[in-house]
């Protein structure tokens, strides 16, 4: 093999193992699994793959049209198994919502049923039949379970703001490594006295119900259209709340969030990330 070859065979491969590390990286992300499905954090959205075999009575032509009914419906049931595992807040999960109103309940199963088709069916050659699908949180799902918002925000019109004198900022990070944080749809932040200084109640509802209150993710790059390019950043101190999914900051860094109108519009408009393991 001469040097040429050599070269651009190293070269290649070195552009292949490059590939490969910015492929690993983009998988990341707040991810998690629950009841055999996943949901991605990172945008919100539940993944789920439905089985379905053939009904043997029918003929081998309906068979297969057969198995991809029976798919659809084991995806409809997975997803159903998913969202009423999810923590709505810190002491609450989806389930809890569902059962105690029909509104809800009804808003749920409807926007599931309406789910993606990810990709083609895939056949097996037993017969049986796997189907991805998908399911944004964001939109009707998080219009009807978020608990009332925007309450704090009321209270700060017309008052006059303190000054920061360290400046305004863009959004906000909080750093929730180590504290074993859980996710929630409506998570809160809380000062050392376990006040709301962010959540649901400090947020403009049609902005929390298609972004979400907080994005969810492993690193700060993933923020960036989020939180704009000076944002506030702040350690956790531990995890609060029955579930595990409200995050006590400090005292010095819960003040510093409502002292200029521009940190009230960020927390308004939900420009708040959780930084997470």
């Amino acid at each position: 093999m001469n040097f040429a070859t050599r070269y651009f065979k190293g070269a290649a491969l070195l552009i292949l193992l490059m590939t490969v590390a910015v492929l690993a990286q983009d998988q990341g992300g707040a991810v998690q699994n629950l009841s055999g499905s996943t949901i991605d954090w990172g945008d919100q959205t539940i993944m789920a793959t439905g089985i379905g075999t053939p009904n043997p009575k029918l003929s081998p032509a309906q068979q297969r049209t057969s198995a991809l009914t029976s798919a659809r419906i084991d995806a409809y049931r997975r997803l159903m198994e998913v969202i009423k595992g999810i923590n709505l807040t810190g002491e609450t999960v989806v389930n809890n919502s569902m059962v105690e109103s029909d509104v809800i309940r009804v808003t749920v199963e409807g926007t599931l049923r309406g789910f993606r088709t990810v990709g083609s069916p895939r056949y097996m050659e037993d017969g049986t039949v796997e189907l991805d699908v998908e399911v944004s949180l964001a939109g009707k799902i998080l219009g009807v379970l978020l608990p009332p918002t925007g309450s704090k925000q009321v209270e700060y019109e017309g008052k006059e703001i303190p000054s920061n004198p360290s400046g305004s900022y863009t959004g906000m990070i909080v750093d929730c490594r180590g504290l074993g944080v859980q996710y929630a749809l409506s998570p809160r932040l809380l000062n050392e006295s376990g006040e709301e200084v962010y959540g649901p109640d400090w947020v403009d509802r049609d902005t929390a119900t298609e972004k979400g209150i907080t994005q969810y993710g492993t690193q700060e790059s993933e923020f960036a259209s989020r939180v704009g390019n000076n944002p506030l950043k702040v350690k956790g101190m531990r995890a609060a709340g029955t579930n595990n999914c409200d995050v006590i900051v400090s005292n010095a860094d819960a003040v510093v969030l409502s002292s200029t109108d521009e940190n009230l519009l960020f927390m308004d408009q939900c420009k708040v990330a959780f930084l997470v393991d």
